[in-house]
């Protein structure tokens, strides 16, 4: 049997939870079926280990000085894409490798993140729920050759807003 791409998902439940709020793991479950793990590796976080299907991948602050993303497959040193932000906001463009653009738009008061293509049409919607632990339900919106070849595009999307609601619980 083969394998869904996360697009092929459309209309599924899909979920980002925490299984232990001690613990700095996350998974991307649809039903029962596991589709992705993240941890947030080192001391300042600065480092996420992401594995989907059989394939891993390193998300990472470049420098401690920088607030973007970069990505790797995991034991490579050069990224494959960056994520910049757009000044000082926490939306921003991710520069993939052969030259397309995808935008992760986060929208902090009305609780949820969104990925789109540079002319703003939606392929995925991340709504976070409120609860002790992190959580977030993962609409995919429309189905996109870029997702199912860059599914760690969902995890990065998640992964900003949860440094960004981070942010805005320690600024109160």
């Amino acid at each position: 049997m083969e394998t869904k791409t996360i697009s092929e998902r459309e209309g599924e439940k899909i979920f980002f939870i925490q299984p232990s709020f001690f613990k700095r793991y996350y998974e991307l479950k649809s039903n029962e079926e596991l589709l992705a793990t993240l941890q947030q590796k080192g001391f300042f976080g600065m480092t996420w280990n992401v594995s989907i299907g059989n394939k891993n991948w390193e998300i990472y602050k470049p420098s401690i000085w920088r607030t973007g993303y970069a990505v790797r497959p995991a034991g490579y040193d050069m990224p494959i894409a960056e994520f910049k932000r757009d000044g000082l906001r926490d939306r921003g463009t991710v520069q993939l490798q052969r030259g397309e653009r995808i935008k992760i738009i986060p929208h902090l008061f009305k609780g949820f993140t969104e990925i789109t293509s540079e002319g703003e049409e939606q392929f995925v919607r991340i709504k976070s729920k409120t609860s002790l632990r992190d959580k977030a339900e993962v609409f995919i919106t429309k189905k996109s050759e870029i997702i199912d070849n860059n599914p760690w595009l969902v995890v990065l999307a998640y992964i900003i807003s949860i440094e960004q609601r981070h942010r805005a619980s320690h600024s109160t």
